[in-house]
């Protein structure tokens, strides 16, 4: 557990994995990585990625291979906790799906750009609550974090944060 002033602002921990020395040594360039979300899954409270390879290119969507590696840092110091091959240690019970196509949402620029920042508000604002092992957030702003996800996460790549992060999506669905 934390209290919910120990959480790093959702912009530093985002950071924190992209600075990590494991984004520039270890996990492929190529490779995709998701989007941090917070998960007391690994015995204290922290947030999660996966990472993934991605073929790019022009005029195609983006093709993503299933997660091969997912790493998780600690909530309060962005430090690492836990890095894993899926072939060793699997983050969901089951393989995952993939590879899958992301087809671009139609969204302008600007409308990309106004869901990131309400999802890093929103997870900004319930991350520390959900980390404390708290259910007092109002269900309005877990609603709002859960439609920002949709608005924000590939549709075909959604499975793969749930198995990822199920506390937390339990959390926010409860």
């Amino acid at each position: 557990m934390t209290d919910e002033g120990a959480v790093l602002a959702y912009p530093r921990i985002r950071a924190a994995i992209g600075e990590h020395p494991l984004r520039t040594g270890e996990i492929p360039v190529e490779h995709e990585m998701s989007l941090p979300l917070p998960t007391l899954r690994w015995g204290r409270p922290g947030f999660a990625v996966f990472a993934g390879a991605a073929v790019r290119r022009p005029q195609q969507p983006l093709r993503l291979s299933a997660p091969d590696r997912w790493l998780a840092v600690d909530a309060a110091r962005g430090r690492l906790i836990a890095y894993n091959l899926t072939s060793a240690v699997p983050f969901a019970p089951a393989p995952l799906a993939g590879p899958v196509e992301v087809v671009p949402s139609g969204r302008t620029l600007a409308e990309v750009r106004e869901d990131q920042k309400a999802l890093g508000e929103l997870i900004g604002d319930l991350a520390p609550v959900f980390l404390a092992g708290s259910g007092a957030a109002g269900d309005a702003r877990r609603t709002a974090l859960l439609h920002t996800l949709d608005a924000v996460l590939p549709a075909a790549t959604r499975p793969w944060y749930e198995a990822l992060t199920p506390d937390f999506f339990a959390w926010l669905k409860g």
